[in-house]
């Protein structure tokens, strides 16, 4: 019975401990990566800007529903493997150079935004894509630095390239 005890001790030191160092991490975070095509910018865009195909080709996104225009801007309801739902808003388009589409669902554990710069670049396009990233739950903080906080960037350019049917070295 005392081994019992010591285990439960020891488990709600580790629970505690992650809290408090989530609690010492930033809570919004701002990060980058970029990849090149050998694709124009017009022609990169609008894979971007069809989000109701992105599920044919992001390993990440299940389904894409789209929602009634929120404040007059694209809306759509994500769904993403393991079956977590998202609203995404497309706040900002300036063909074939800019996208910004932002998290709209203020009650989950996380909020933020994905911004896509696409410039041209010796016949083809460099692609960058931030993401600021607003973590209200100090266990959320933890687990973005733990397992990465470029994965689901790195993997959504690595499918981006695929989709044109190219291999991108994303940095």
């Amino acid at each position: 019975m005392k081994w019992l005890l010591y285990i439960v001790v020891v488990i709600a030191v580790l629970i505690g401990m992650t809290f408090l160092a989530g609690y010492a991490l930033p809570a919004t975070t701002k990060v980058s990566r970029s990849i090149t095509l050998q694709q124009p910018p017009a022609a990169v865009f609008a894979v971007l800007a069809d989000v109701q195909h992105m599920a044919e080709w992001n390993r990440n996104t299940e389904k894409v529903e789209m929602l009634p225009p929120i404040g007059g801007k694209e809306a759509t309801k994500q769904t993403f493997k393991g079956g977590m739902t998202m609203t995404i808003v497309t706040v900002n388009a300036n063909p074939p150079h800019h996208l910004v589409r932002q998290m709209m669902d203020e009650g989950g554990p996380f909020a933020g935004s994905w911004t896509y710069d696409i410039s041209p670049n010796d016949g083809g396009s460099s692609v960058v894509l931030t993401e600021v990233a607003n973590f209200k739950n100090p266990l959320f903080r933890v687990m973005a630095r733990v397992f990465g906080q470029t994965k689901y960037l790195d993997e959504h350019l690595e499918d981006l390239a695929r989709k044109f049917g190219e291999t991108a070295s994303v940095g």
